[in-house]
Order: structure tokens, then sequence, then C-alpha cells
């Protein structure tokens, strides 16, 4: 009899368990929603059973039905930003109450391993300065929130749910374990706006452009053979887009950032077709219409990349730089400056987080007036036997100034050999010269996989790396 008794329990509370509301795992206490628009609210319940919605924000409730699967979803309006601690209860007859929401702005991070790489840095790898971040990370826990989401695979079937991953307010502990570059550039906003930031951040070390993208655009820009030679891969096109995308993209959210590419450096010829057609699914998925949603991306860094003086790096960046023309709304960050030749996960962190921290702050936060663009190549003379390059977004200037050596610059004659070249700044300008040629038709600067280099806006932006030539010699 007591065996049976507790059986009709056992019963009874899976029973019980089965009515009461089912979140995704990116719906909890803790959480930043979006301001001033109206975000999805979304799970399960009972099968047909009426599911209320109440928020402390705003008066009344909100109600819908639970289909015959017990899915429901509801979209709730969101005020201006606050520092308001806030409450959300779902019942369809057991509540669920949501605490300590937040609501502010927030912004989904993705890419492979040197945005998935956490502050406290990785075995060798540091990040520089981590430590003052880390410990200081507790004052930043009504101001910083944070969601990683799970490792997780599904090829060209999208997941309703995330593997795992749930919102953690800014500690020494969850700062430590979050990307780097999501949590820096958060940090960097917080100093400037005074709203609540969420980051919501799906990285994958190693993985591929095509991995975060579904089938439907993949066959859109790529041929059938390009499509059957990237599926040649350990993790398959659409896998991390199905497992690691498709549960969050209910989310309201304010931009992106993505930082990625490495993997990818063979594909310099249509890399910048697939992330511009990468954006502009993640925007339809958001619900994006007008493109309103920034997208800002880092250049990849310099590494030595298997042949240090190859260039197969430089020409990857100047398919970066054309996805600028093919992506509304975006912007990308300079990284010359980071790169360590023997590590493809450089520690200076900072610099680039602060450079797309800067692009919000000019788009979204009214916060312009300063150069935050680095500088690029914008045309060159020959000047007997120098080259004069002149360059775009030159701002209040450049260093090394006052006439002391620039490097990573080159210069090659007719016979299309690049020598080593002197180089110093002349008002706005850079004079590049070498002993060895003296009839200059072309000059390059960074154009390696890794060379120190060192030129600089003043307000602390690389110098993008150029080269006035189209010769192909592509190593």
């Amino acid at each position: 009899m007591k065996r049976a008794i507790l059986s009709i329990v056992a019963v009874l509370l899976a029973w019980g368990a089965s009515a009461t509301i089912v979140l995704p795992k990116v719906l909890g206490s803790n959480m930043v929603l979006q301001q001033q628009t109206e975000v999805n609210l979304w799970g399960s319940a009972e099968p047909n059973k009426k599911v209320t919605v109440v928020v402390s924000w705003a008066k009344g409730k909100v109600q819908t039905v639970a289909d015959g699967e017990g899915k429901w979803a509801v979209k709730v309006a969101t005020p201006a930003a606050s520092w308001d601690k806030q409450t959300i209860t779902i019942s369809d007859g057991e509540p669920v109450t949501l605490e300590n929401v937040l609501i502010g702005d927030v912004w989904v991070t993705s890419g492979q391993s040197n945005m998935e790489m956490p502050l406290s840095g990785w075995r060798g790898q540091p990040i520089e300065n981590s430590e003052k971040y880390i410990y200081s990370a507790g004052k930043y826990a009504d101001k910083i929130r944070l969601f990683t989401v799970k490792r997780a695979r599904s090829y060209d079937v999208d997941k309703e749910d995330c593997e795992g991953g749930e919102w953690e307010c800014a500690s020494p502990k969850s700062a430590a374990n979050m990307s780097a570059v999501s949590y820096l550039f958060a940090h960097n906003l917080i100093d400037c706006v005074n709203i609540p930031i969420g980051v919501i951040t799906s990285n994958w070390g190693g993985t591929r452009i095509e991995s975060w993208m579904p089938m439907s655009a993949l066959k859109e820009i790529l041929t059938p053979e390009q499509l059957e030679a990237k599926h040649n891969t350990s993790i398959k096109p659409t896998e991390l887009y199905c497992a690691m995308i498709a549960p969050i993209r209910n989310f309201k959210a304010r931009g992106f950032l993505w930082y990625q590419g490495c993997s990818n450096l063979a594909d310099h010829d249509h890399y910048d077709v697939m992330m511009a057609r990468m954006v502009e699914q993640w925007r339809k998925d958001w619900g994006d219409e007008d493109n309103s949603m920034p997208f800002y991306y880092a250049m990849i860094a310099p590494y030595s990349y298997g042949n240090s003086p190859g260039i197969s790096y430089p020409i990857f960046v100047e398919c970066q730089l054309r996805a600028l023309d093919k992506i509304p709304n975006s912007a990308m960050a300079g990284n010359t400056d980071a790169g360590e030749e023997y590590c493809i996960h450089p520690a200076k962190k900072e610099g680039l987080a602060r450079r797309m921290a800067a692009f919000a702050l000019r788009d979204v936060y009214g916060q312009g007036g300063v150069e935050v663009v680095s500088p690029t190549y914008a045309s060159h003379r020959v000047d007997g036997s120098s080259i004069i390059v002149k360059f775009n977004n030159t701002g209040s200037g450049f260093y090394p100034g006052s006439g002391k050596p620039i490097e990573g610059f080159e210069i090659a004659g007719a016979d299309r050999v690049f020598h080593k070249a002197e180089a110093r700044l002349v008002e706005h300008e850079v004079k590049v010269w070498s002993d060895e040629v003296k009839e200059p038709v072309a000059v390059r600067y960074a154009f390696h996989n890794y060379v120190p280099c060192n030129f600089m806006h003043i307000l602390d932006l690389p110098v993008v790396p150029f080269r006035t030539d189209n010769w192909n010699d592509v190593q």
C-alpha cells in the first residue's frame, strides 16, 4: 500500500511539474531587457491553458493561450532604461517569477576563439590588465549582466532552446569566465552611458563563418561545389547557427559584435559576401527590417599563420574592408597593434573593445565628436625617389611624430621586389623611400602575416594594412 501511495504521489508531482511554466534559458532572473521596444517572452505551459504575464513596470496584464503543444508567446512593451529592479511573473495557474530584471541595452556578441577568450585568459595566454577588471567587477553587478550560450551543434535543424547558460550579474567570478572582448566592451559603455548593459555571447573557437549561417543563406551565395567543400570540416555549415543563434534570436537586442575570420583566411575572395549575408540574416531574425541594429566587427590580428613573411593575412584584411561597403550600419575596429607572431590569441583586448565601444557611443548614444575609425590608405604620389602616402581618417594626426622612424613600410620598383623602407611623417602624410629603390612604383604597410609596425592615429587607432599595387603574389 505504501508503495502504491508513493507511486500516486510521484505521478501527481510529475503532472504538476508538467503544468508549470517552462522558459527558455535566455529568459531568466538577472537579465537585461532591451529598452523602449516590444520584447518577446515565450515558453511552454500546459497545452491549451491560459497564460498570464504581469510585469512590474506596467499596469495590467498580458494574456494568451498555449497551443496544443503547450507553446506560447507574448510581446511586452518596455520603458526607457533605468536602474530600477523589475520583476516578471508568468502563470498558467502555477506562477514563475523572474527577479532582479533591468531595462537597458542588450548586445549580442559572437565569433571564434578571440571572442570566446575569457577575461582570465587561457594557460600561457593572458589578457592584459585582466586582474584590474576582474577584481573591480563586483562594482558593476547592477550595471553589467552576462549570458554565455553553451556550446552545442545541430545540423540544419533549429533548436528551440540553448544547451545551457544563465544570466549572471557582474562579479569577479562571472567576469573572469566571460568573453574578454564582450565584458570590456560593456565596461567601456558603462563608463560613458548611464544605463544597464546586457551581453549575450555565443562563441566557439576555431569555427568558420558558414557554421554561423543557415543553409538557406549559404545556398544563395555559394556554388554547390563551394558548399560541398565547406562540409569537409569538423563543424559543418549551419551547426552553430541552428544550435547557438536560433535559440536566442527572439531576444530583442540593440546590436552585434563579431570577431571571427582566422579560420576563413583562405576565403579572401568571398568572405565579405558571406559576412554580409550573415548580417542580413541575423538582422532579419531579430526583426530588424531597416538595418538599425549596428554590426561592429574586429579586424583579425597579425600572426604568423604558419608563415610570417606571407601575405594571406593582409589579403584577408582587404576582404574585411570590402565588407564595409556591403553591410549597412557597420564598422571595423582596427587591430594591427594587437598581433603576436607566435600566439593567435593576443593579450591586447582592451584597445579592440574600446574601439568597438567608441563606434556604439558615436552611432547609438550620441557621443561622437572624436575620430573613432582607424586610418586607411587614401592615395599616393611618386615624388622623385620617394612615395608620398595620404590617408583617410587622419583627425588630429599620427605618431610616431617629430621625424621619428615609422616601422612596417616597404617600397618596390618596376621589378616588383619589395624592400624595407624608411618612413617619416610630413604634415598628415607619410614619405616613404629606400636606398635600394631609385624609381619606386608601389608601397605597402604592415603587409605580411606578421611584421613589426607602429603607425598609429594619436587617439590610439592603428593604421590598417594596405598596398598601392594589385600584384598577384598571394602566399
